[in-house]
């Protein structure tokens, strides 16, 4: 018995010894040095490389691999990963099924559904089913109503938000037509995720049904992006809400509600002064006498004069008065607007102006005059060649973005090809990325040129992953964002996306962040920071590498902003909601852990007064 006792004592000294000489676990799956070949294939975009590593003896590294080409997203690799159906770990199947719905063409759909009648595993079943609609999304094979609502009734989690966002994309004629199918859906639907998409889809409905539905969930209330989605509805239909219910609106007390009401404001045009004076008063928190809002023009004229002296110390509150007053004749003339526009002032200002002067441009072209339309396009002429020789990469961008739908013979006139030389000449091709992709598809047009649809060229691979540094940060690292309206604490995927998190935390750790301005705020979509400029343009002179992870956009993901694939740096967004589209073609590194209620109320303007590692 005292041997026993001995003996049991010893084992479990030698267990506690086990115990306390254990390693710790690796903070990350890119501390295992066997995934190093997996990443450095991933970066440079080596689809042989990963196709040979889908062969490897360690199904940790098949599965690494075949994860990895859901960031290469190359065709070439699509032998190599149907081949890979059959592999025999199914861990490594649901990595390439996932992979597979992301490049696969149309024929490759046809395989992908072939290849999951004969899956035993439930878990790679499943991964069939999502990849499956995935691929028929991306290949445009998804046309009608009923395939839509099928998807709808027989999917899962992101997949019944991602088939009502489908359905919502479909050709106004074609929602309309089954327009029963779509209110069946809405009256049936419970996620308020899933009917916000629907609430969006009713605005290609036609009928009192459709305008009866929309005005119910637009109602106080009403779950909030429900609530944002049938306003932006009732915005665009042709029967919608005139200017002043939704002026009405704008003192809602939800402010994500306000803003969605501002959004769809800011895309209309004052019908007389006075409206414009209240819309200023909505869109720049100006109160307005009592005498203006009853049309005295002493009062109005007097608004106007202290509204021209006033600047704000808030740049975007100052984009918001120079928009404002630049929709009133009497106020801000186009000498006083082009010294904002050519000044050292704050980029979102220089902005304004520039939209401003923009639409003033284009609507004198479009008054009817006594002289001929090439002669109204060589007056308009000298203030685009102006814009584009500002040396401004933003600038550039918004003209580019602004000509976008010009016909060819307007932009022979308006961007010449020594306007596009000296406009190129001043940008950085990797900083100015964006830019210079622009000015070249307007360049391709003017010329007659076929335009690459997207107009995108990938950038060279330019930003190595420090290797000690990655294998040193855990995953789910934590991180907190102090603002006015309150602390974010999110977590990055370091496993999924190694490049992005450690960029993000070298950024923070440098103090890059501090200071910086959520400069884009689209309610039930994204709130968006990070831009060296603050007007949404900036960027770093280095690009990161797109990388896709299995985790979706759901609401309070993080994610890279980007000009395209592989094009992202510092800009980071956080979804409000589930955003299907985004998955698969943006980086998704990290997510909200504390604080979506300050995510919902955050505004154009606010600060990120500090962003810091959470030990």
């Amino acid at each position: 018995m005292v041997r026993s006792i001995i003996a049991l004592a010893c084992l479990l000294l030698i267990g506690c010894e086990s115990a306390k000489d254990a390693p710790p676990p690796p903070p990350n799956r890119w501390a295992d040095e066997r995934l190093g070949p997996v990443l450095d294939a991933q970066e440079h975009r080596d689809t042989d490389a990963l196709c040979a590593l889908l062969e490897d003896t360690s199904a940790t590294v098949r599965e690494a691999a075949a994860l990895a080409f859901a960031s290469v997203q190359d065709k070439l690799g699509l032998p190599c990963l149907l081949g890979s159906l059959s592999d025999p770990d199914p861990s490594v199947r649901r990595q390439v099924v996932f992979a597979l719905g992301l490049v696969a063409d149309s024929a490759a759909v046809q395989q992908l559904a072939e290849a999951s009648l004969i899956e035993r595993d439930t878990l790679v079943q499943r991964a069939f089913v999502s990849a499956s609609l995935v691929a028929v999304l991306r290949n445009g094979m998804l046309k009608d109503m009923p395939t839509a609502v099928h998807y709808l009734e027989r999917s899962s989690g992101q997949d019944r938000v991602r088939a009502a966002d489908a359905l919502r994309r479909l050709p106004q004629p074609v929602v309309n037509a089954d327009s029963a199918l779509l209110f069946r859906a809405l009256e049936q639907e419970k996620a308020p995720e899933v009917r916000a998409y629907l609430l969006r889809a009713l605005v290609k409905a036609r009928g009192a049904t459709a305008e009866r539905m929309l005005r119910n969930a637009a109602r106080p209330g009403v779950v909030a992006m429900e609530r944002i989605a049938a306003l932006q509805s009732l915005g665009h239909t042709p029967q919608g809400l005139p200017n002043d219910a939704l002026l009405a609106w704008s003192k809602d007390a939800d402010p994500a509600f306000r803003a969605a009401v501002h959004g769809v404001l800011a895309e209309r045009t004052p019908t007389s002064s006075q409206e414009a004076l209240r819309w200023l008063e909505v869109l720049a928190g100006q109160a307005l006498p009592p005498a203006v809002l009853a049309g005295d023009r002493k009062a109005v004229k007097a608004m106007v004069d202290s509204l021209c002296k006033v600047r704000y110390a808030d740049p975007y509150q100052e984009a918001l008065r120079i928009r404002g007053l630049g929709s009133l004749e009497e106020a801000l003339s186009d000498t006083e607007l082009e010294a904002i526009l050519y000044s050292e002032r704050p980029a979102v200002e220089r902005q304004a102006a520039f939209g401003v002067l923009a639409q003033r441009t284009a609507m004198h072209m479009r008054m009817p005059r006594a002289i001929s339309f090439d002669m109204q396009l060589r007056e308009a002429a000298p203030f685009w060649h102006r814009v584009f020789a500002c040396n401004d990469a933003g600038l550039i961008c918004a003209a580019a973005e602004q000509l976008a739908f010009s016909p060819a013979d307007q932009l022979a006139v308006l961007f010449p090809a020594e306007v596009q030389q000296k406009a190129a000449a001043s940008l950085h091709p990797i900083r100015d990325l964006e830019a210079v992709q622009l000015i070249e598809g307007l360049a391709a047009k003017r010329d007659g040129r076929t335009i690459p649809t997207p107009m995108h060229s990938v950038p060279s691979f330019n930003h190595p992953i420090d290797p000690t540094k990655l294998r040193a940060l855990k995953q789910g690292q934590r991180y907190r964002i102090t603002t006015d309206k309150g602390t974010i604490i999110l977590s990055t995927d370091v496993n999924d996306c190694p490049g992005s998190s450690l960029v993000f935390d070298s950024l923070v750790t440098a103090g890059y962040y501090n200071g910086k301005a959520f400069h884009r705020m689209v309610p039930n979509f994204v709130v968006q920071g990070g831009c060296p400029r603050g007007d949404g343009y900036g960027g770093m002179p280095w690009t990161l590498r797109t990388e896709i992870g299995r985790t979706p956009f759901s609401a309070g993901s993080v994610g890279l902003a980007s000009a395209g694939r592989d094009t992202e740096s510092c800009q980071f967004f956080i979804t409000h909601v589930a955003t299907p589209h985004l998955d698969g073609r943006y980086t998704r590194f990290g997510e909200v852990v504390e604080g979506m209620d300050v995510v919902w109320r955050l505004q154009v303007g606010d600060v990120m007064q500090k962003v810091e590692r959470v030990d």
